[in-house]
């Protein structure tokens, strides 16, 4: 059975002068005039005895929660003066930390300008300096950090947690252990990559020994008092001594967090429930759409419009799904009129309201609707009679695509955008894909995918091009086969003879021929492709299932054997 911890003693006092000192270096009793380092109550030196530990306790019998950690605290703070040397973590993820040797440090200098007060500031040489903060049961202040960052002051803080009040333990951790420390804001760090989906930060939680797992997205968008939207990808943007921070989605306060590999984002302060990702990355949409139509001259989306092929029903493969492509065309909606942008609007005798609507003064034939669609709602596009343009949001980037790009296919889906007129393109830029069957002059074939205008294999004596009704690629090279037996084209038959089996090999399935040991034939025909083989037989199951699977197929063929010379 384990050992219960054994509780801390308050080993370490404020002398007369304020300096620390340990409790066998002083007087027994009342005679130690020493003070507690917390709550500076006077203390009482019990070291007289030799049974129990020797410490400090306050005079009056209070038991001061803060006084070892307040002992340690000043212990740091006077280590790194004395010694001026720190280990620093790096600046940049899976960089190196770096031991600093600086030419002096001073305690608890007051910053007139942003009114706080650093535990230590270290100096170097060139009279650069860095700011330690020294973290004891708290991490520095919320308000404090944002502070820092803001005035880009180069600041870490030390763990100390984790720390013995002892000078000698206490030295070797802060100026030769890597844990426990980060950077608060460093000149050199970049400020950190986008987060690209919803499950880049998730946690867990063990309820009776199930696991709960929460999604929690960092988030890196928010408003100021006058509802300007600001980001922390753009420190230029923040100054926490000037402006307090609102979540863009529920409006209560955050503060900058700053993580352990002095990453930033925005969290909830205490006591306020952050409300969900979802309803984040939505309103986020809606007020980053709102602001940019607001806020600049031009409002770009880029609708695409279909272009069919020029050769229409010319062609035997033709059809408009597969023959045609979709061209984004710019158009500046403020140009084209739009000149209102109302968020949660109404249409009248409507039962809801759309996220946005973009209107030509009261025009309401030509509004467009504008949906954000963050995987929470979708939009029932055959029920709309309006122009309507779906915002698809499902990470943060998004996000920021929508701040910074026009709208188009990539970020949004456009509804009743069509053209009354019929647009063509070159055949060549349709790039349409066709299933071929090529059969050559030496018996070998092959089957697959092929641009449609791709030119003729010069030793190519058949093709059979499979325009409608595929799937199984094995099936319709099978078929393709036994129709070229059917015609008496010499190529190899061994997909459809009946000797032929599927095996299971070392390491995969094969494809063999059963007489290859009796017969002397190929074991692998298939990679072979020998023709004319006297043991041919053709397997009748693989015919009648062959007549039920591609009985949909539409295909044309082409003999080549007069184009050969």
């Amino acid at each position: 059975m384990p050992q219960p911890k054994q509780k801390p003693y308050l080993t370490y006092a404020l002398d007369a002068d304020g300096k620390l000192i340990h409790v066998d270096c002083v007087s027994t009793g009342l005679a130690c005039k020493c003070f507690c380092p917390h709550c500076k109550s006077e203390l009482v030196a019990k070291n007289g005895g030799s049974r129990k530990v020797h410490h400090f306790a306050h005079a009056n019998g209070s038991d001061c929660v803060g006084a070892i950690e307040s002992a340690l605290h000043k212990m740091a703070k006077d280590i790194l003066q004395e010694h001026k040397c720190l280990m620093l973590p790096p600046v940049l993820q899976n960089g190196i930390e770096t031991q600093k040797t600086f030419e002096k440090v001073e305690i608890e200098i007051f910053d007139k300008e942003l009114c706080l007060r650093p535990d230590c500031i270290a100096y170097t040489e060139r009279d650069q300096f860095t700011w330690v903060e020294f973290k004891r049961s708290h991490e520095v202040d919320v308000k404090k950090a944002g502070k820092i960052i803001s005035a880009r002051v180069d600041c870490v803080e030390i763990d100390l947690n984790s720390c013995e009040l002892d000078p000698t333990k206490v030295r070797s951790y802060i100026e030769s252990s890597c844990e426990g420390r980060k950077w608060i804001y460093n000149h050199e760090s970049p400020q950190t990559s986008l987060i690209c989906n919803k499950n880049s930060n998730a946690q867990y939680h063990n309820f009776d020994d199930e696991y709960y797992f929460e999604q929690r997205m960092s988030r890196h968008i928010a408003v100021d008092e006058q509802n300007t939207i600001v980001s922390l990808y753009n420190l230029d943007e923040i100054d926490t001594n000037k402006h307090s921070y609102f979540c863009i989605a529920c409006g209560k306060e955050v503060y900058i967090d700053v993580d352990d590999w002095g990453n930033y984002s925005f969290l909830h302060l205490d006591g306020n429930t952050p409300c969900e990702d979802d309803f984040y990355l939505h309103e986020a949409a809606k007020k980053v759409l709102y602001g940019r139509f607001n806020t600049q001259q031009n409002f770009d989306v880029y609708i695409p419009q279909i272009h069919l092929c020029e050769k229409g029903n010319q062609c035997s493969f033709f059809n408009e799904i597969d023959c045609s492509i979709a061209i984004p065309i710019p158009y500046n909606l403020k140009a084209h009129g739009y000149d209102l942008c109302e968020i949660e609007y109404k249409f009248p005798n409507k039962l809801f309201s759309y996220d946005a609507v973009l209107k030509r003064g009261d025009d309401l034939k030509t509004a467009i609707v504008i949906i954000i669609d963050a995987d929470t709602c979708h939009i029932e596009h055959e029920n709309l009679k309006n122009r309507a343009i779906e915002v698809i949001v499902r990470c943060e980037n998004d996000i920021f695509k929508l701040h910074e790009e026009p709208l188009h296919e990539g970020i949004a889906r456009f509804y009743n955008f069509e053209s009354r007129d019929i647009k063509t393109i070159s055949f060549e830029k349709v790039d349409r894909k066709i299933l071929k069957f090529t059969l050559f002059s030496s018996g070998k074939y092959y089957l697959g995918e092929e641009n449609c205008i791709s030119i003729k294999k010069r030793s190519a004596v058949y093709e059979m091009i499979i325009s409608n009704g595929y799937g199984n690629y094995k099936a319709m090279k099978q078929y393709a086969v036994l129709h070229c037996y059917n015609q008496k084209r010499v190529l190899c038959l061994c997909e459809i003879c009946y000797y032929l089996k599927s095996v299971d090999g070392f390491y995969n399935h094969e494809n063999i021929c059963i007489r290859y040991k009796t017969k002397g034939t190929p074991r692998n025909p298939l990679e072979i492709m020998p023709i004319k083989c006297p043991y041919f037989s053709l397997n009748r199951s693989i015919e009648a299932i062959l007549e039920k699977e591609c009985r949909d197929m539409k295909f044309t063929e082409n003999d080549l054997t007069s184009n050969n010379g």
